[in-house]
């Protein structure tokens, strides 16, 4: 047999396992009303005459009132009910006075004739703790942050990018035209060779030089095409003159923007350039990205 005690009023009630189950062991006191946990003061009393020495003895030494000790049959039942509307603040919906039927002494009253109390299972208590959403502000600003960052490493990559994938160079373009930057291509002069240059004079024409030369792209990827350096040198080995060759002069055209020079691809140079004043004897072609 079960027996909890209200923790306000020490009034004590039989209860089973699935009075203090159904609420989590939130009762309501029949005495005084106040709701109190079940399992607070839960014991265990043998359904014998034993339980009956052991509640007196157990009050004995509490330092209670002495009261005649009854049976644990004779304790009042926790009924569960549905909870009562709740009543306005500050007032207290009390019970009726229950009706108390004496019996024979030496006899346990029938179980009609217990005294009883109308209680009510009182609403467990939600006690989990409440976890608040994230902001949405702060869950806007962080999806702001990294699409910032993303734009800002697309900008400051854009070359390379545009060099390992070539399918995103339309999209970067585009974005640059519009913010007024530029995607280049490859600009790696050490993976350029300039082979097979000459510089000769042009028969019948005293004041004019042939210049040849052919360039080579040893990268992976196309590069822009390069500038050229064409510096004359006299009979002491001194510069006599200099002249940088844009890709538009060796070519012949404008550049456009897709007009590069192919991955292990090369450009022959045919040009013929004016020396009037000058009797140069030797030269140095030289190939870099400004």
């Amino acid at each position: 047999m079960l027996i909890t005690t209200c923790t306000h009023c020490l009034a004590r009630f039989r209860v089973a396992p699935q009075q203090l189950n159904a609420r989590q062991g939130q009762v309501r006191c029949g005495k005084c009303g106040e709701i109190f946990s079940g399992f607070e003061a839960l014991e265990r009393v043998p359904d014998d005459d034993t339980g009956s020495r052991l509640l007196a003895a157990r009050e004995a030494l509490e330092k209670k009132p002495p009261v005649e000790a009854q049976p644990p049959d004779d304790l009042p039942e926790l009924e569960t009910v549905e909870p009562a509307p709740a009543s306005p603040p500050g007032r207290r919906i009390s019970n009726p006075p229950s009706a108390h039927v004496a019996a024979p002494a030496g006899q346990t009253p029938p179980h009609a004739e217990r005294p009883h109390v109308a209680e009510a299972i009182a609403e467990p208590l939600d006690l989990a703790p409440v976890r608040e959403p994230v902001a949405r502000a702060w869950s806007f600003g962080a999806v702001l942050l990294l699409f910032v960052l993303a734009m800002e490493a697309a900008y400051a990559l854009r070359t390379p990018l545009a060099q390992r994938y070539p399918l995103v160079r339309p999209w970067l373009e585009s974005a640059c035209t519009r913010i007024g930057c530029a995607v280049h291509w490859s600009r790696d002069e050490r993976l350029l060779k300039l082979e097979d240059s000459q510089l000769l004079e042009v028969p019948g024409k005293p004041d004019e030089i042939a210049l040849g030369a052919r360039i080579r792209n040893l990268a992976s990827v196309a590069q822009e095409y390069p500038d050229l350096e064409l510096t004359l040198t006299d009979i002491g080995g001194q510069p006599a003159a200099r002249r940088v060759l844009r890709p538009a002069d060796y070519l012949g055209h404008a550049v456009a923007s897709d007009d590069v020079l192919a991955a292990g691809g090369e450009v022959a140079i045919q040009l013929r350039l004016e020396t009037t004043g000058l009797k140069p004897t030797g030269y140095e072609l030289l190939v870099f990205y400004p």
